[in-house]
């Protein structure tokens, strides 16, 4: 007996799918964009990125609301994009709620960041490392600069909490992405960057930068010589970066029903998952429910963060 057919629009005729990226090209998020429109292309959805960078990925976010169903479209969706603008004051106006999360593709933890001085550190060395700076910020309040990926990212908040946390306070210099931020960190410009494991990690694996903390209840998996906050002594320090698929109010329901049967088995593609893992990023595959929840949990998480640095980032 012939297995049975998968149904699905007849897509060799149809648009190619736009996946619309709030990043700058050859950023962290651009590169996971990138590899899940491989593999849906190979999969039979045809799929190009289109690069949108700019406001923390609003100008995406807000592309990507208002395109015309003749434009089939998704929005590659990001934590300060979906999860945290919608909370800001700033961003009350944000069009986030009205796209459809199809698939959670992978998460990854943020990472504090150091430049290398050529010795070998292990984890004592990295918590020992950190306890310096946070004694030196206390000593001298606001000498200490810390970079992050910009304003009211989420690698800003974090920094701001674990200031908070740590009681100390330090100077917050925002760069547009990890390229430039990571570039100046190697060159002494800035001392301390909060970035994500996942634009950090092949600068770590080089020794060009070193990690004193990431985020999480413990380290991950992917560098499992780095401390968590928590074992810095610095509590409540568990947030996630994460990387999604979102549908465009816009998109035919035949085609949203082709994606939300496709992208489970794109996502669960052994290759996939170990190109993700290999770049930093942990794969997480999440779709319809499961996606909508974890969404909904992430939410909660950055609502209390935000809560706690509201005087810091306001």
């Amino acid at each position: 007996m012939l297995p049975l057919a998968r149904p699905c629009l007849s897509l060799a005729a149809a648009e190619p799918l736009r996946l619309l990226v709030g990043y700058a090209a050859g950023g962290g998020a651009d590169h996971v964009a990138r590899t899940v429109a491989e593999s849906l292309s190979n999969d039979g959805e045809p799929t190009i990125v289109d690069n949108r960078p700019g406001a923390a990925g609003q100008i995406a976010l807000h592309e990507a609301a208002r395109t015309p169903a003749a434009r089939p479209t998704l929005l590659f969706g990001t934590v300060g994009s979906v999860s945290i603008a919608p909370l800001l004051a700033s961003a009350l106006e944000t069009p986030a709620r009205a796209l459809q999360p199809l698939a959670i593709v992978a998460s990854t933890p943020h990472v504090l960041l150091t430049a290398a001085d050529g010795a070998h550190w292990g984890a004592d060395d990295a918590r020992r490392a950190l306890q310096r700076w946070l004694a030196e910020a206390r000593r001298h309040p606001g000498t200490i600069a810390y970079a992050s990926l910009g304003i009211h990212s989420s690698a800003h908040l974090v920094g701001e909490l674990m200031c908070h946390q740590a009681g100390v306070s330090m100077t917050h210099i925002p760069y547009p992405g990890s390229a430039r931020a990571l570039v100046d960190l190697q060159g002494g410009h800035v001392a301390l960057l909060v970035s994500t494991l996942q634009a950090s990690l092949p600068l770590m694996r080089q020794g060009r930068v070193r990690a004193l903390a990431v985020t999480g209840r413990e380290p991950s998996a992917l560098a499992p010589a780095v401390p968590t906050f928590a074992e810095a002594g610095i509590s409540q320090m568990l947030q996630d970066a994460w990387y999604g698929v979102l549908a465009t109010p816009s998109l035919d329901k035949a085609r949203r029903a082709s994606l939300s049967m496709r992208l489970p088995t794109v996502l669960r593609d052994t290759s996939l998952r170990q190109r993700l893992a290999q770049d930093g990023a942990e794969p997480l595959g999440l779709t319809g429910v499961d996606a909508v929840d974890y969404l909904a949990r992430q939410r909660e998480v950055w609502r209390r963060t935000i809560a706690a640095v509201a005087d810091r980032v306001s």
